[in-house]
């Protein structure tokens, strides 16, 4: 049987063949995720992303973290990202949504009718930053590919990772994969912070917590 790394080398080099991806090799992690970044754009591209959305979203409802939270941040899809904007028709919760300012995000209360397009074509809030983040529950955390121990490959600006290491309290942190993006690892480096579940359409994933 194929290990985890020799399936992802085959795949990407499936991708190179079909002329996807510029290379074939894997040289370091930082290759492999500019790599994996480039696979998982193409691919959301030939996946029915509001079926899968809707999946991912019943999972997520279905969780008792979930049914917990009152004051919840999450990121505002766009593209072929899994949906978010479905979850704001539940008004049992309190939404936030963030916000680009420099390289840092801030946490903005949500509302449907103070909303702007950012320089990234997302929308953001036009209302005052949250001043006390502690208030915040939970965390929805966005990614183009995840492993199944929460770690996460975003877009590679890294103001989640940022944002995340100066929190004070602990939320629980989620994201969002669609299952064909989901690996058993994606070799995390040391500034790296995990997720604490992970939602597929197909599954719910709890990261392993090292004793």
């Amino acid at each position: 049987m194929l290990g985890h790394s020799q399936i992802l080398n085959k795949n990407l080099f499936n991708f190179f063949k079909k002329g996807l991806i510029n290379s074939p090799f894997l040289c370091s992690n930082y290759f492999m995720k500019n790599e994996i970044r480039i696979y998982a754009k193409k691919l959301r591209q030939t996946l029915n992303i509001q079926d899968l959305s809707k999946k991912i979203q019943k999972n997520l409802f279905s969780l008792e973290e979930y049914k917990k939270a009152l004051n919840i941040m999450t990121y505002y899809s766009f593209g072929d990202e899994a949906r978010t904007v479905e979850f704001f028709n539940d008004k049992t919760k309190n939404w936030f949504i963030p916000k680009i300012e420099k390289t840092d995000l801030k946490i903005c209360p949500y509302d449907e009718e103070k909303l702007y397009k950012n320089k990234y074509n997302i929308f953001e809030s036009t209302l005052k930053p949250l001043e006390d983040i502690s208030l915040i529950d939970m965390i929805i955390i966005p990614c183009l590919a995840a492993d199944k121990n929460g770690y996460r490959i975003g877009y590679g600006k890294g103001f989640y990772d940022r944002f995340l290491s100066k929190l004070k309290h602990n939320p629980v942190k989620i994201t969002l994969v669609f299952s064909p993006l989901l690996y058993d690892s994606i070799f995390p480096e040391k500034y790296d912070i995990s997720c604490d579940i992970i939602i597929t359409d197909k599954e719910i994933y709890r990261k392993i917590v090292k004793k």
